[in-house]
């Protein structure tokens, strides 16, 4: 199973129905490709580092997720990266270590 953490930024100008249904949209991407999403956090609005496409600040979303389909990764990037609402995302493949528990 793999595991990957996603940071998005939305658009600052999006309004809060529209930045739920954008997120609504993203985990039923997830889910749609064999995707589990085990983590969702709403980091909210902050100032970005420079101005991306004329905005100074973006809605930060993380969402961690795990999989078996090694497509989804690309197939979730392609559908983030032609999505307008989207300023900027990472998604990177992360190593999770699982506690063995020892039988006495």
């Amino acid at each position: 199973m793999r595991h990957y953490e996603l940071v998005c930024v939305l658009k600052p100008t999006l309004s809060e129905e529209e930045l739920n249904a954008r997120v609504e949209a993203i985990q039923n991407l997830i889910k749609e490709n064999q995707g589990e999403i085990y983590n969702l956090e709403k980091w909210g609005r902050r100032n970005l580092a420079y101005p991306i496409q004329k905005f100074n600040s973006g809605y930060y979303y993380l969402i961690n997720y795990k999989t078996d389909n090694s497509k989804l990764a690309g197939i979730l990037e392609y559908n983030l990266r032609i999505t307008e609402e989207v300023i900027r995302f990472l998604n990177m493949k992360i190593q999770v270590k699982e506690d063995k528990k020892e039988v006495a």
